[in-house]
């Protein structure tokens, strides 16, 4: 399954481009409201604003990053413990578990998005519809579903998933 490798690498080549993307602007605004605001005493007010979004952005990507990577934080005392072919199957249990948690998350965002207190709200400074800054959320939970739905599909077939 080549295939899906290679579109597990692309969403995975997308998913770090817009979390470098969103770090970055967030460097920058936090930089220049530190210059203004102490510097020239005239603080930038969406600044704040723009860095807590961005970091909102940040998370959910760079889940969606660590769940293809396998460096999301997991508790692996009592699995490192049984044999081998114990540990496989714990972690293919454990991966049909997370997949399905996912997908409840990703569908029930895509439901608060929806919300008519989301959709008809704008951000205080931005003033950008606050269905753009949770949109985020459904964004980062659909990445981490395909890269779940991959993992699950490479070890049913016994392929390996590049990283």
């Amino acid at each position: 399954m080549p295939y899906l490798n290679k579109a597990g690498r692309i969403l995975d080549r997308l998913a770090r481009w817009l979390v470098q993307i969103t770090v970055a602007v967030m460097a920058v605004t936090v930089t220049f409201q530190v210059i203004w605001r102490y510097f020239l005493k005239n603080p930038i007010i969406w600044a704040e604003e723009l860095a807590r979004y961005g970091l909102v952005w940040m998370t959910f990507i760079g889940a969606a990053v660590a769940l293809r990577s396998g460096e999301l934080v997991c508790v692996d005392l009592v699995v490192s413990k049984l044999p081998r072919r114990w540990q496989r199957g714990v972690a293919f249990l454990v991966t049909v578990i997370n997949t399905l948690l996912i997908a409840f998350l990703f569908y029930y965002s895509i439901q608060m998005v929806n919300l008519p207190g989301v959709t008809g709200q704008r951000s205080p400074a931005l003033h950008v519809p606050m269905n753009i800054v949770y949109m985020g959320i459904p964004l980062g939970m659909g990445l981490m579903l395909l890269q779940s739905l991959l993992q699950l599909i490479t070890s049913v077939t016994g392929n390996e998933v590049d990283k």
